[in-house]
This record gives structure tokens, C-alpha cells and sequence, in this order.
């Protein structure tokens, strides 16, 4: 592939632990980049298109900042598109508060009343308003929704001249998704085009691909059959029967090749290679047995005679309701009675776990952690939530904590704990608002604040900084590396002011814990390979590894292991 001609002074610049940045008018003057922080900026100056890959806690952001700073002072009236997770939207603008002056910036809301205006305008015609309002504002900070949905008005109301910024760019690793037609879409009209993320490689070699597809299309082969054939061993496997052949993955190869054709294209440094004061990761394993009352439930998930009880009752309360309707159903009630009924069918022809794989797995996480975590009613108790309460009670009276579950409807049993033990907590979710997610941030970042534990979730949680954390209690463990990498980057950041963070994973011995942290341990490999060892310290257990196919989803590979 063609390599971009200012190459070889990017390389040169790479290695310089002295490199400068000249005064900028927008940037405060207390606004200081750290060595490496400038050379990623001089980076995004010198290529416009990138991919900025610094390890989680490193200040992505930061390089973001001045890179549009120096451009605005040089281009005035150029415009720059921030797209974030959902909880991260209001964080960046208060980056650009604390880091710029004379910069305006909008943080898209859900709700807006425009100058004139008698009500507030919620949905499409709330986002609309905005985009016409924020014309002639600098920054725009916006949501995936908005690309998903909103492309062509984003298009329109930034104009040509325009750096976009993809943060957590792996929402479009997928190419069949919204996310990724809307981002190809708008990084065909911008005039630059960056992203950010600490994982571009959550699980697959591909997910790289797609992204610098849209990011950076000289890194790779246009034609994804051609990118496949250099990069991937397959072999061919038979469906239908036998009537047709499929090529799965089974490894890779040209690893080198690969690396050297994305460098010019992507940077990302380690955080033990440029940050050393930044809190090492220490890994604990904490293994509970199940009580007498889990290990009946959970081999019942593993029979199928939970999912099959869920799957009647639903189809059975379904059909009530339906009966007991004074009018005709709507089609979203026709399109859930469907859906019942054919859930039901598979359980009578014994097909229905290995059709709704994530749905059994989710049982028998939850009965891991506890019975009622399938629900209220379910009796018995749960050796992890005894184990939960022992920690908090005894061995981290101290530490300010997150405590991250996959299960957003469990984390009241949980807070009814530590109201027990009488310690302060706040949460972080997909249920809060922003105006919500900033105060229970900021309360537990607030060393005056009683507010020492932070409940998260992978939907609410991504790209905020909880830096004062000490601890990261896994009540169960992300199934994907990347997540586990990005819940870490939580609170190991720059500005931290311990200098250990203890990871503690919650095991219940005999379940899908234990197969979790073996299958993410091959999961990791690939991205060592590709990234190095970017979470040093973060699965330094396990011993025997199940190998996996790479492009088989890792629900797929939990499930073989788990219902063998």
C-alpha cells in the first residue's frame, strides 16, 4: 500500500521526548501536554486521517484538544464533530472549559427550546434545532445516535471544512450496523478524520479492518476479500446439512506485514512506556462456592429447565394479556406475541438454547451471582453477595471503589447492602440522564465527598474518568477483552494518585466465571500480538486456555464451553 509521504518524519517524531508545540491563543496557558501527549498531537497535524490508539488514562483527549486549537488559529471558522458514548458527551465539554478559552462548544441534549420558541422540542425535532442553532458554533459534541440516525443533517450543519472525531471508535467496527454507514458517511465529506480508541481490536482482526476502512482507506486493501486472503487462515466448514461450505477463521498470518502497513495510520503507546507513574494493575481472584441452592439452580440452566420455565410463563402471561384486551393489539404487542410463540416452539422441539445463546448464558451468570438475580422471587441466598458484604465490611473500609456488573437490574441488591453497612455509593448506568451520570461522577471524585463506591455498567460507563478508584470489583467479568480493558481505564488515568490499582473478580466456583476468564485470556493474545500488552497485570491467573476460532462471537465459544 501506498505509504504517506511525511512517513518517515512521523517515525522521527515518534521517538523525540523533546518536541514542542508553539503558543496557541485557544489554549490556556496552564494547559501543559506531557512529551507524548505532543507528539500525538503532532501526529493528527501531520495526517488527516488517524487512528489514535494511547492506552486507556494516557489523555486522548487532550491531544483531540490542542490538535483542533492550532488548526482553529490557523483555519478561522473550522469546525470540529466530537462523536462519544452517551455518558462521556458532558465530560468532553467540560475538557474544553478546562483546557481552551475563546473555543464555543454545544453538547447536544435531549431536550431544546430554541430562541422564540413557546416549548421545548424533544426526539428529531430537539436534535434538528440544535444542529441550526450550533451553525456557527466551533464544537459540537454529539452521540453515536445522532450518526446512526442524523448523518445527513450533521453534514449539512457542519459543512466540508470540519474535523470529525470518532471517540470509542470501535462502535462501528461492525460494518452491517447504522453506526458504521453513518460514520462512512460523514468521513467521505470531512476535511479531517480521526478516532479514538484504546481497543480497536475487541475480539477480531477484521474489527481493525472496518475501522481504519472508514478512519484511514490507503492503511488496507479495498476489497475485503483480498484483506481476508492475505491476513487470514480459513477452512472451509459445512451448513445446511452439508448442501453448502463457509470459510471460518482459524489464525492469522502476515501479523508483520499488517503491522507495518497500519503504523503510519495508528499510534498507541503503553501506559508502563510513557506514563511509569501511572498505578500498576494487580489482579485478584476471589473464588467462592455456590450454595447448596445455587448449584440446583445453576444445573438446571445448564439442563435447560430454567430458560424453558421463563420462556412458558412469558408465552402463558403473553396470551392473557392478549385475551384481556378491550381493543385491537398494537403491532409491537402482535410483534412480541410472535416472538413468544416462537420461543415457546423451540423449547417443545428442544432447539431453543442454541438458538437464544445469550439469553442461557444470562441465566447462568445471574444465578452466579445470586438466585435472586433472576428475580425477587427466586429463594436462596447468594455466596457472592456474602462475599460482596464481607470485602466492604472488612478488607476495603478504606478504598474508594468500582463496582462493575454486566446486570443493571442487580445493582439494587447490592446498594441494599452497603445501605446496610451504611457506606455511601452512587451508580453510573444506562438508566441516568446526563445531568445524573455527571453528578454521581463528580460526587465520587470528590475526595470531600462521602461517596466512596461507584456502581457501573458497560452501557453508562465508557469513556468517564474515575480516576480516584483504588479498587475495581468485577461482581462478574465483561465478556469481551476490550471491555475489561476500558472498565480498567476507568480509574488507571493519568492524575491518579495511587500507585496500585487492585482488580478483584468475583468466581463462583464451577461456573461461567471460571470459563469467562479462560476464554478472554485467548482473547487477549491476538491483541497483544497487534497492540502489546496493553493492560499489564489485568489476567495474570489462569493456566489452561480453550482455543477458539477468532471470528466465531464469543457468546458462541462461551456457550460450547459451557453447554458441552
Amino acid at each position: 500500500m501506498a505509504v504517506p509521504a511525511c512517513y518517515e518524519k512521523l517515525k522521527k517524531i515518534r521517538t523525540s521526548t523533546t518536541a514542542k508545540l508553539k503558543p496557541c491563543k485557544y489554549l490556556r496557558p496552564e494547559t501543559q501536554l506531557r512529551y507524548y501527549q505532543v507528539v500525538g498531537t503532532l501526529n493528527m497535524l501531520m495526517m488527516s486521517r488517524f487512528l489514535l490508539g494511547d492506552a486507556a488514562g494516557l489523555g486522548k483527549t487532550i491531544q483531540v484538544i490542542a490538535t483542533y486549537a492550532i488548526l482553529l488559529e490557523k483555519f478561522p471558522g473550522y469546525k470540529l464533530l466530537v462523536v462519544t458514548q452517551k455518558s462521556a458527551m458532558t465530560q468532553w465539554g467540560e475538557e474544553f472549559d478546562k483546557f481552551t478559552t475563546g473555543i464555543s462548544h454545544h453538547v447536544l441534549k435531549k431536550t431544546f427550546k430554541p430562541k422564540g420558541a413557546t416549548r421545548q422540542l424533544t426526539g428529531f425535532a430537539s436534535r434538528k434545532a440544535q444542529y441550526e442553532a450550533t451553525v456557527n458554533t466551533d464544537v459540537l459534541i454529539t452521540g453515536y445516535y445522532s450518526v446512526k440516525e442524523d448523518y445527513k443533517f450533521l453534514q449539512e450543519f457542519r459543512g466540508e471544512k470540519v474535523m470529525v472525531v470518532f471517540d470509542e471508535c470501535h462502535e462501528f467496527k461492525n460494518k452491517k450496523t447504522k453506526a458504521y454507514n453513518g460514520a462512512s458517511e460523514l468521513a467521505l465529506t470531512s476535511n479531517r478524520v480521526y478516532g479514538l480508541s484504546a481497543t480497536p481490536i475487541k475480539n477480531r482482526l477484521m474489527e481493525f479492518y472496518y475501522i481504519l476502512k472508514i478512519l484511514a482507506p490507503g492503511a488496507f486493501e479495498a476489497k475485503v476479500s483480498h484483506f481476508q486472503k492475505k491476513y487470514l487462515i480459513t477452512k472451509m466448514i459445512p451448513i445446511q446439512g452439508g448442501k453448502r461450505y463457509i470459510p471460518q477463521t482459524i489464525g492469522y498470518k502476515n501479523l508483520g506485514e499488517f503491522k507495518k502497513n497500519m503504523d503510519p495510520y495508528f499510534l498507541n503507546r503503553k501506559t508502563r512506556d510513557v506514563a511509569p507513574e501511572l498505578p500498576v494493575l494487580i489482579s485478584k481472584k476471589v473464588v467462592v462456592e455456590m450454595t447448596k441452592h445455587q448449584k440446583k439452580l445453576y444445573a438446571d440452566a445448564l439442563n435447560g429447565v430454567i430458560y424453558e420455565k421463563r420462556v412458558k410463563q412469558r408465552y402463558f402471561e403473553q396470551i392473557d394479556h392478549m385475551e384481556s384486551l378491550d381493543r385491537d393489539p398494537t403491532s409491537k404487542e402482535l410483534d412480541y406475541m410472535n416472538k413468544c410463540e416462537e420461543q415457546y416452539e423451540e423449547c417443545m422441539l428442544g432447539d431453543a438454547m442454541k438458538n437464544n445463546k445469550a439469553v442461557a448464558l444470562s441465566f447462568c451468570q445471574m444465578i452466579s451471582n445470586g438466585p435472586k438475580w433472576l428475580g425477587e422471587e427466586e429463594e436462596g441466598e447468594s455466596a457472592k453477595e456474602e462475599e460482596f458484604r464481607r470485602l466492604m465490611s472488612e478488607e476495603l473500609l478504606e478504598e474508594n471503589i468500582i463496582v462493575f456488573t454486566r446486570f443493571e437490574s442487580g445493582i439494587v441488591r447490592l446498594q441494599a447492602i452497603l445501605d446496610d453497612l451504611k457506606i455511601k455509593h452512587t451508580r453510573v448506568t444506562g438508566k441516568e440522564g446526563g445531568d445524573e451520570r455527571t453528578a454521581a461522577r463528580l460526587a465520587f471524585q470528590d475526595t470531600e465527598n462521602p461517596v466512596r463506591v461507584i456502581f457501573i455498567t458497560a452501557a453508562g460507563s465508557a469513556a468517564i474518568n474515575l480516576q480516584s478508584a483504588s479498587v475495581e470489583i468485577f461482581y462478574d467479568t465483561p465478556w469481551s477483552f476490550g471491555d475489561l480493558y476500558q472498565t480498567i481505564g476507568r480509574a488507571q488515568r493519568v492524575g491518579s494518585v495511587h500507585s496500585s490499582i487492585l482488580l478483584i473478580h468475583l468466581v463462583s466456583e464451577g461456573s461461567i466465571d471460571e470459563h469467562v476468564l479462560e476464554l478472554l485470556d485467548t482473547k487477549k493474545e491476538l491483541i497483544d500480538q497487534i497492540l502489546g500488552d496493553i493492560a499489564e497485570g489485568s489476567l495474570e491467573f489462569g493456566n489452561d486456555k480453550l482455543m477458539l476460532d477468532e471470528e466465531v462471537e464469543f457468546e458462541d465459544s462461551l456457550f460450547d464451553s459451557i453447554f458441552k
